[in-house]
């Protein structure tokens, strides 16, 4: 794994349609499709999209079918993989 794990927000609740939802507690903003991971450095899903205002986004997450349902329900806190900077060559 290249980069560190970087909090990306806290797990409100599983919508209906079985996306988790998180508030965003980032600065860093997550493109569409970015890995999501667990505070065990698990991938649990990914980045489904990002709602509301710039100052204080939410985080839908599109769970991994591996995941169990009630592992969903367990998980806090997200995580995503910030890329590390280093030369380019």
């Amino acid at each position: 794994m290249r980069g560190s794990l970087t909090l990306l927000g806290s797990v409100l609740h599983l919508s209906k349609n079985n996306k988790l939802v998180a508030k965003s507690l980032s600065k860093a903003f997550p493109k569409i499709g970015d890995p999501v991971y667990d505070d065990k450095s698990r991938i649990i899903g990914s980045v489904y999209d990002v709602i509301g205002p710039i100052s204080s986004p939410y985080i839908l997450i599109k769970p991994s079918s591996e995941i169990d349902p009630d592992d969903l329900r367990r998980i806090k806190k997200v995580y995503v993989l910030l890329a590390s900077k280093g030369r380019r060559r």
